[in-house]
């Protein structure tokens, strides 16, 4: 009993420190990187939710569905930010756990804090708050502990927990892979590492077959129903797949990698170097210092693991045909860049903790450093500065946009869906009824809102600039040719000219002259 409560003490101790970290992230800097990507999820949230990304069969949308209830924009987006910053957090601290042994937690906390520390805001905030990566492991990682073989003193071998235990493993590892249909290809890998790190260490081989035959099993069902989810896409819903299947041919593996890694590093700044550092200096430690070194050869193996998972990951990514359609943003080496993070913090963790004997004050202490790195990085929390960004990165055009009194934004993907957010945003703050949509990419589920509307009646909202991917979209949904009304700073403000109009008859665009 003692027992257990130490451990709900450590495991509250842990959460408070990550929510404590995820809230000041959320009332920090990070804001200003808001794009067009990000904020579709809110506009979920707020417009229409669906089960999954706008026009999109991959990305679940659980943190839309559990922020339906806020109906305000802004406290919408921070909460959003705030369940996925948590989720991101604390996906690096479980896996430690999973993959460090008996010595994680005092790994885990100074993972975290090294993350916020080192790691770029950019992939920050892909990690954390654009990409669905830390909420899918934390999710498929508690599930994994959830079903994970528990020791049994009246036997030689652990025993699988109840049904109980092992429904709710399965249920979180469907889950994840609804949110991201591919976590299983970065844990599947770690699994079998760790698997081989823990029998050259002697590991009970019944046990061990137990316990990767468990974790297949729960990744494998993931994965598979992750696969039957996306071919059941179009079916559900009418939409063409927009997913490409598959992966590129063999010859081709070569290049795709290099871009996709070339790109990695491009952004990665000096992360990459401060991790090196890090990992030299604990071999050193653990070499040099007498009573780490019968434990090196452990700590090198388990971080060998994280690395090969990592790159196992890395080389299933670059091959598919997705990544290749999305010019090999470096986002999709986010989970492969945790893992190697995690591994390079874990060498000088393992005798740092055995010097401080991992007691109390130790794990308190690394506890506190994750919060102190989140202030260290975003700033002092500031809701007034988080306007400021917001404004700055959505609110160029909503002035204009409410002035006119437009029902529609169209102009190109990165620039409609922040304008569209933020004018919803501002008309909120104002207690306007003034709803306004997108008209871009991604903008089929909400055009059942508007698509009553006379035609007559619409008026659209053009972003000055972007008048071809506006004319596209206009010819889309059927609203071309179009008429200028108006012209505004930062807005052409249109009307779907009539079918019988001379400018209908001509085909007259509405460029400016």
């Amino acid at each position: 009993m003692t027992r257990a409560i130490t451990r709900a003490r450590g495991a509250l101790a842990t959460l408070a420190a990550l929510a404590a970290a995820a809230a000041l992230l959320d009332l920090g800097g990070l804001h200003r990187l808001e794009d067009g990507d990000s904020i579709v999820p809110v506009l979920v949230a707020l417009q229409r939710w669906t089960p999954f990304y706008w026009d999109q069969e991959r990305y679940g949308m659980l943190v839309p569905l559990l922020a339906l209830p806020v109906r305000d924009p802004l406290w919408n987006l921070l909460l959003q930010r705030a369940l996925l910053g948590l989720a991101g957090l604390a996906a690096v601290v479980l896996l430690a756990r999973h993959a460090l042994g008996a010595r994680w937690r005092l790994a885990g906390a100074l993972a975290v804090a090294a993350l916020l520390a080192a790691a770029p805001a950019p992939w920050l905030f892909e990690y954390l708050w654009s990409q669905p990566y830390g909420l899918s492991l934390a999710l498929a990682l508690a599930g994994l502990a959830a079903a994970e073989p528990r020791p049994d003193p009246d036997r030689l071998a652990p025993a699988l927990p109840g049904p109980g235990r092992i429904a709710a493993g399965l249920a979180l590892c469907l889950v994840a892979h609804w949110v991201n249909a591919a976590v299983g290809l970065v844990l599947l890998p770690l699994a079998v590492a760790r698997a081989a790190v823990d029998l050259a260490q002697g590991a009970s081989r019944p046990a061990l077959r137990l316990r990767l035959a468990t974790e297949v099993a729960l990744l494998a069902a993931g994965l598979g129903a992750g696969q039957v989810m996306i071919r059941l896409y179009p079916v559900l819903t009418g939409n063409l797949l927009r997913l490409p299947l598959g992966t590129l041919p063999p010859h081709e593996w070569p290049r795709a990698w290099a871009a996709l890694l070339g790109r990695a590093w491009e952004a990665s700044g000096r992360w990459p170097a401060a991790l090196g550092a890090c990992a030299a200096a604990g071999v050193l430690v653990q070499l040099a210092w007498p009573a780490a070194r019968p434990h090196a050869r452990a700590a090198l193996l388990r971080a060998a693991a994280l690395c090969l998972a990592a790159l196992a990951y890395a080389l299933a990514a670059g091959v598919l045909r997705w990544v290749e359609v999305n010019a090999y943003h470096w986002r999709y080496l986010a989970p492969a860049a945790v893992l190697v993070h995690l591994a390079a913090v874990s060498l000088l963790a393992d005798p740092v903790a055995r010097a401080l004997r991992e007691g109390p004050l130790a794990r308190a202490v690394a506890l506190a450093l994750v919060p102190a790195a989140a202030l260290a990085v975003a700033g002092a929390p500031s809701l007034a500065r988080v306007r400021a960004d917001l404004d700055a990165a959505a609110g160029r055009y909503t002035a204009d946009v409410l002035a006119a009194r437009c029902r529609l934004i169209t102009g190109d993907y990165w620039s409609v869906w922040p304008a569209v957010w933020h004018a919803a945003w501002v008309a909120h703050a104002r207690g306007l009824d003034a709803p306004v949509h997108g008209l871009a990419h991604r903008a089929n589920p909400t055009a059942p809102d508007w698509a009553g509307t006379p035609r007559e009646a619409l008026r659209i909202c053009r972003v000055r600039g972007k008048e071809a991917e506006a004319e596209r979209a206009l010819r889309d949904f059927r609203l071309w040719p179009v008429r200028v009304l108006e012209r505004r700073g930062t807005v052409d403000v249109l009307a779907p000219a009539p079918p019988s109009s001379p400018a209908g008859a001509r085909g007259r665009t509405s460029r400016p002259p």
